[in-house]
């Protein structure tokens, strides 16, 4: 029996081009929301990486420990979180436009009440970064103008692979404490464990 679905949540891959032409034409093809955060909070750290090579030691040592928080949702700081983030972007206006381009991107994605909106929205999203002189940004930009229209599909089915992703990290640990099972029922079995640890612990 053929499946024929009706959205497909995937990342970004030059792979995946065949599938967005010809393998599902009628399903609506949304881009991972977190695929994306992940492409920004790269840039971001890029640009902190390469900002903090110019600083004097004792700020360059700062930034390096507390880079986790510059890639952290804002309104999920503690108090002393944010003292410290405003340490770290007083350091150079760069990376203040950076994080700033990122917590707007988060907003956006929260915030959006209608894929129309949330279309004209992301424009302005992206002329927002569009300044912003740093190769990484400027690569990142590509990246959601090339895969615009899946980006902006969130806004009709908000759907994500969170719960693939989580599975799949999950047998990815598993490999690498058992590095290999030779008996492949067993191998089956551990998975099916690993990944329902939750469900046989406290039920339906």
């Amino acid at each position: 029996m053929f499946i024929k679905p009706s959205r497909h949540c995937h990342g970004f891959s030059e792979g995946l081009s065949y599938v967005r032409e010809n393998d599902v034409p009628s399903a609506i093809r949304i881009a991972d929301r977190y695929h994306v955060n992940r492409y920004v909070t790269e840039a971001l750290q890029t640009v902190r990486k390469s900002v903090q090579k110019e600083l004097p030691s004792r700020a360059k040592k700062e930034l390096k420990k507390h880079f986790r928080i510059l890639g952290k949702r804002n309104d999920q700081l503690t108090s002393k979180e944010r003292t410290i983030l405003h340490r770290l972007l007083s350091y150079n206006l760069l990376l203040q436009q950076v994080y700033g381009w990122k917590e707007t991107f988060i907003e956006w994605y929260d915030c959006s009440a209608t894929y129309e909106l949330a279309k004209k929205s992301f424009v302005r999203l992206l002329n927002v970064g569009d300044p912003i002189n740093h190769p990484a940004v400027q690569a990142c930009l590509s990246t959601m103008k090339n895969w615009q229209e899946e980006i902006c599909n969130y806004h009709q089915l908000r759907f994500t692979n969170a719960a693939v992703e989580g599975k799949n990290n999950l047998i990815k640990s598993l490999q690498r404490r058992h590095f290999f099972t030779r008996n492949p029922q067993h191998y089956k079995v551990t998975i099916l464990i690993e990944c329902n640890a939750e469900l046989i612990q406290y039920g339906s």
